[in-house]
Order: C-alpha cells, then structure tokens, then sequence
C-alpha cells in the first residue's frame, strides 16, 4: 500500500490541481494499478497569510497532523513493512518521527519524498535559515529511501549540501500531468482563448525571480502588450517597496503596456496563459520551472534565460533562450518569438517528459 500525503492545495498555486483528490499524482496511481490511500492535514486556512510559496503557519500545522494520522496507522498495524509512505515536500515538518518510530520499532516501511529547493540552493528563501535547517535537511536526507528532484543541477547540490546521498537521489522531473490538468480546468469551466499577441509574466513578482529586469524589459518595449499575473489576493503583489513603487508608475502611466491580470484563482491563470503569445522568465531561482511546462501546454513560446536547468531543458534551441540579464538579447529574441506562431509539437518533448515523472517515481519506490 502506498500512503500518500500530499501538499495542502491552495487556490492561487498549482496545488490546487496537483494535490486535490483525483489531482495529478491520484490519476497516476489509478492508471498505474497502484493501491493508495491518501493521507490529509487539518488545515489553519484556504489561502497563503505569510510566507512565499506555503503559508508560515499553515505548512506545518497542515504537515504535522498529516504526521499524527500516520502515526495512528502504525500504532494500529495497519501501516507494515512492506508499505510506503510519501510525502509530496521534502519539508515535512514531523517526519522525524517516522524516522523515530522505524528504527525504534525495527519496521522497514520506505518513505519517500520530492524536493523542489531547500537551503541548498542561495537564491531560494530558504537560504536565510541555512544555519538552523541545513542539520536539520541533513537529518531528514539521510532518513528518506527516495528523494526526487527534477534538476541534476539541484541533485548534485543536495549530495554536496549533505542533504542527500547518491544512492537516494534521483533526477526525474516535476511531477506533472498536462492531461489531467486541462481535464480539471475544462471541467471547471475553462475554454480556450483565442491569442492575443501579449508577453505574460507568470512567476511570483518576488526578488528571486527578478522583477527588475522585467520592468527594464516592459520599459524597453513600449509598442508591445505585457501583462503580469497577481496571484495574491490579500496581500501586495511584491514585498520590496522598490519594486512596487516602480510597478506602480509603470501600470499609472497613460496608456501603460503593462497590465497587471488578478488571477486569485488557477482558472483565471491558465485563461490568462492561453491568451498570451510568448511566456517571459528572467528568474534567478527556478529549477526548471512549472511556468514552463504550463507555457507550452497552452500553447505560449516560453523565452527563458540561459540559467541552471533552462538550456538543458530547452535542448540550447536559441529560439527560446537569451543570455541571462542581457536586456538586448532578450528584446530581440522576443520580438522574434512575437513573430513566430507557435509550433505544435515542437516542444512537447519537455511536457511528456514531466508526465512521465511518476511512472519513475513509482518503479523506482518498488510500486511497480
């Protein structure tokens, strides 16, 4: 039995459809024949309050009441060696207990998890606490049976961060599923757009992602339509003031190009994205990036900087690529793509590559 515990979904992130019931991982443990049972967390909250990609309080209150539940199982033997237990953030908070319990008990349940960032990784917000978490990521690496990550960038930072070890990292990919994705927005009433000839920016308006240069870009190019999506309901778009204040005289000039979209919700998003012509990235922290699976899925030419998994991803195609931070390059490849329709199939390589990402998750766990 496979016991799966998945992220709590939250509206305005991808989770929403990932980790919900009948999600992405769900729909692959059914067409793969592979006995389940999902595992949810009590929950502080529907939307993200504090933090940047999980909610400060929520992750863990959510996280640890996942761990209780477990917990029980095992006590009650329901939970048996033969099992295994994953968890859909290496950042589990209370999974030492698992650990705990395995060893004290001498059971032989594997327990598996996938890893998006972490302290390892200098632009991701987890850098900051590195101190105090990289002992306890150490901990929690040695421990886990699998650990998956969809960058060999990434891998090989983890074994040397000593958060990993060759042996229980594997380079996969995001665990993705574009067909159950465009089956649960058509469901919730999303419909095609016809395209508008706009450049969308779809990362979060945080420093790693590097909304400066976005802004350079936007300036740059006033004959051309941007829009940048707004996830964030309760809370302002951006926490630098620099960078909203910016933002804000951009958008509050006559006849702006920039268009800031709210899309507090995934369906507006993905209305958003099959809109736009070409998806802009400029991030200085992404690990390959769910922007681009989603771009290409809807049919958007991505145009991402040459930067840690992006080039590999891409296959070095010039087409889609500009050298990082050379607003130059950038202008003229996107006035390019601007030009281009786009290609059916030409890139469908990196979306089935990602759909595949469970198929390998679960050979490599023993599910299959």
């Amino acid at each position: 039995m496979l016991y799966y515990l998945p992220l709590e979904p939250y509206i305005e992130r991808y989770t929403y459809y990932m980790s919900c019931v009948d999600g992405w991982a769900e729909t692959n443990f059914k067409k793969y024949g592979v006995p389940f049972t999902r595992i949810d967390g009590d929950r502080l909250g529907q939307t993200i309050k504090d933090g940047v990609v999980l909610d400060a309080c929520g992750r863990s209150y959510y996280a640890m009441s996942q761990i209780m539940k477990v917990v029980q199982l095992i006590n009650e033997g329901k939970i048996k060696d033969k099992d295994t237990i994953y968890v859909e953030d290496f950042w589990h908070p209370g999974i030492e207990s698992l650990f705990y319990i395995r060893q004290l008990k001498n059971m032989k349940f594997k327990i598996g998890t996938f890893i998006h960032a972490q302290s390892v990784d200098d632009t991701d917000f987890a850098w900051k606490m590195r101190e105090w978490m990289r002992p306890i990521e150490s901990g929690y690496g040695n421990q886990y049976d699998f650990i998956f990550t969809c960058s060999h960038i990434l891998q090989q930072l983890c074994i040397v961060g000593g958060i990993a070890r060759p042996d229980n990292i594997f380079h996969v990919g995001l665990p993705y599923n574009s067909e159950r994705l465009v089956e649960q927005i058509t469901d919730d009433g999303w419909t095609k757009q016809e395209k508008d000839g706009s450049v969308i920016f779809a990362s979060r308006f945080d420093d790693e992602k590097d909304p400066m240069f976005f802004l350079d870009l936007v300036q740059r190019c006033p004959d051309i339509q941007f829009k940048l999506v707004n996830p964030r309901k309760d809370r302002p778009i951006t926490s630098n003031p620099e960078v909203l204040n910016r933002l804000r005289l951009i958008v509050g000039t006559p006849n702006s190009n920039l268009t800031i979209v709210n899309t507090f919700d995934k369906i507006s998003y993905y209305t958003e994205l099959s809109k736009a012509s070409v998806l802009i990235n400029c991030a200085h922290q992404d690990w390959v990036s769910w922007t681009l699976l989603e771009a290409i899925t809807f049919g958007c030419n991505p145009l991402y900087p040459i930067w840690k998994d992006f080039e590999y991803e891409l296959k070095g195609n010039p087409k889609y690529l500009y050298e990082k931070r050379n607003l130059n390059e950038c202008e003229r490849k996107l006035r390019n793509l601007l030009q281009c329709d786009f290609v059916p199939g030409e890139l469908d390589y990196i979306v089935e590559k990602h759909d595949n990402s469970w198929h390998e998750y679960l050979k490599t766990m023993g599910e299959l």
